[in-house]
């Protein structure tokens, strides 16, 4: 057992045995924590009447004493174990004989639930089902499952049902395989099928299997993405091997668009995560699922499931931008990189953004009179601009690409009006009030250039404001943000595809003024 990092970690993993064993356990006190060493201690009262002090430590469960006072004489433990266990159910079975025959009764009440709702003096379980079928005969295997299936609701199953077709067995409270004394392992299940020299190959058969099995019972598909999130919590109770052919399993099944990457969020628990077990099975995983996908795909599927970044998978201290590099240098999966490069980058010009509009928000919550308006309205540009340049500074990023985020936080920033009347309006005070924060980082032609783009894209996508484009760049204009040479470069060589002709339209009598204005000054230049 790793050793813990904190007092909360082992108070959580004590705390959760616990209560995965009260099918055992006749009561227990709150475990508590002693620091130095670090090490919680609880008393556990079993069912047979046996009181055991267990502590667990970074070494594992151990019993400090146990007072058999109150067992029926007969069932007394012999002695008390002086080793360590790695499970709470491996040291609760050594104490008390009569936890061994509860913990064997709850396991057989989950053998139990797959078997025939109707009424029977022995119900047939899935073994029995498919006693008589060839484990290569993959067709008869889910003939009889989906014939079964009219006369069983597999709904009432829960995560018994899909232990069995991943593990090949079930799992124990603490996350310990058992497997079925008579049959063994389930000869379809993915640590069977993935177990041969092409792991993949099996996992793919696997895949196929639960595929047509659920194809009919379609409710199938939801149950499996609960218990897949399940069998995932216990991925440090399994051996290397077997998380190898867990990964490649869930991700032969989330390539075919089967399940979602959701599950996935089982693994960013910190027990999980610290040792690296998560990132392993992360990387085993998208190495299958990027054979068959390119990296847009996994960006979309990672926001659809809402998994966060992939850092949260590494182990706490090994979360930044080089640890992340090194690693996936060291695999060969060099697109996950940029991947993240691209993520954090987007990540970073979204904070700038939500930066810019809650500092304009909050100066407009303000309560003050209309003589201070002016002077508040200063005050909050000045802090945008410094908050521009801060972010300039920590991202390394150019005029150009700045004030777009700038102009996006502005107008996010707009409480916009039901009424579309005073779209207009509204849109020309706030630039008009907060231009002197555009006008500071548009001092190169480039930088206009690229601010003149991104409104024309803004508007274009903005319903609001796609009639007013024309009277925004006048406003623009004449509050010193864009210039002359700006305006018509764009109008004439630099405008977007997107709504190009209506937005030229727009602006045709400035432009027109504007080249007019330019050939005066050419010819006094002349003169």
């Amino acid at each position: 057992m790793p050793g813990f990092t904190s007092a909360d970690e082992l108070l959580n993993e004590f705390a959760t045995e616990l209560r995965q064993h009260t099918y055992g356990i006749s009561s227990f006190t709150q475990p508590k924590v002693t620091l130095s060493p670090l090490r919680a201690e609880s008393v556990v009262t079993l069912l047979d009447g046996a009181a055991v002090r267990v502590e667990l430590s970074g070494r594992g469960y151990a019993a400090l004493a146990i007072n058999q006072a109150n067992v029926v004489p007969g069932n007394q433990a012999n002695v008390v174990p002086s080793e360590a266990f790695e499970l709470l159910t491996g040291l609760l079975m050594a104490v008390s004989p009569e936890f061994q025959r509860a913990m064997h009764s709850h396991l057989y009440s989950k053998l139990l639930a797959l078997s025939d709702s109707e009424p029977a003096p022995e119900p047939d379980s899935i073994f029995q089902l498919i006693e008589n079928v060839d484990p290569t005969d993959d067709s008869k295997f889910t003939s009889v499952l989906d014939t079964a299936g009219n006369t069983l609701d597999y709904r009432r199953y829960g995560d018994s049902f899909f232990e069995l077709f991943v593990t090949g067995g079930l799992i124990a409270p603490g996350g310990i395989i058992n497997y079925d004394e008579e049959y063994g392992k389930f000869p379809f299940s993915l640590f069977v099928l993935a177990s041969g020299d092409d792991p993949l190959a099996g996992a793919k058969r696997w895949g196929g299997l639960i595929v047509k099995l659920t194809r009919r019972y379609k409710y199938l598909e939801r149950m499996f993405a609960e218990s897949t999130e399940h069998i995932l919590k216990h991925i440090h109770r399994y051996t290397e091997d077997e998380n190898k052919m867990l990964a490649i399993g869930v991700g032969v099944l989330v390539t075919d668009a089967f399940l979602t990457l959701e599950p996935l969020k089982a693994l960013q628990e910190d027990h999980l995560t610290k040792d690296g077990l998560a990132l392993r099975f992360l990387t085993d995983m998208l190495r299958v699922f990027l054979m068959n996908n390119d990296i847009n795909q996994l960006h979309k599927s990672l926001v659809r499931a809402k998994v966060g970044r992939l850092t949260e998978f590494f182990p706490p201290n090994k979360r930044d931008e080089d640890c992340f590099a090194r690693h996936f240098e060291a695999e060969d999966m060099p697109v996950l990189i940029e991947l993240h490069t691209a993520t954090l980058t987007l990540a970073r010009r979204n904070e700038f953004v939500d930066e810019v509009s809650s500092i304009l928000r909050d100066a407009k919550e303000e309560d003050i009179d209309d003589d201070e308006e002016a002077e508040q309205i200063q005050a909050t540009n000045l802090k945008v601009a410094r908050a521009a340049k801060a972010a300039m500074r920590a991202n390394k990023w150019e005029q150009h690409d700045t004030v777009s985020l700038a102009w996006d936080g502005i107008m996010n920033a707009v409480n916009w009006s039901y009424k579309s009347e005073q779209f207009e309006a509204q849109a020309l005070v706030q630039i008009k009030r907060h231009s002197p924060v555009l006008e500071m980082l548009t001092t190169e032609p480039k930088s206009e250039i690229s601010l003149l783009k991104h409104v024309q894209l803004y508007a274009y996508n903005e319903p609001r404001l796609t009639k007013y484009f024309g009277r925004i760049v006048l406003e623009l204009y004449n509050t010193d943000v864009l210039s002359d040479s700006a305006i018509i470069f764009w109008a004439t060589k630099g405008a977007k595809p997107e709504g190009k002709s209506g937005f030229l339209k727009q602006t045709e009598a400035l432009v027109r003024k504007l080249e007019a204005m330019e050939d005066e000054d050419d010819s006094e230049d002349e003169e």
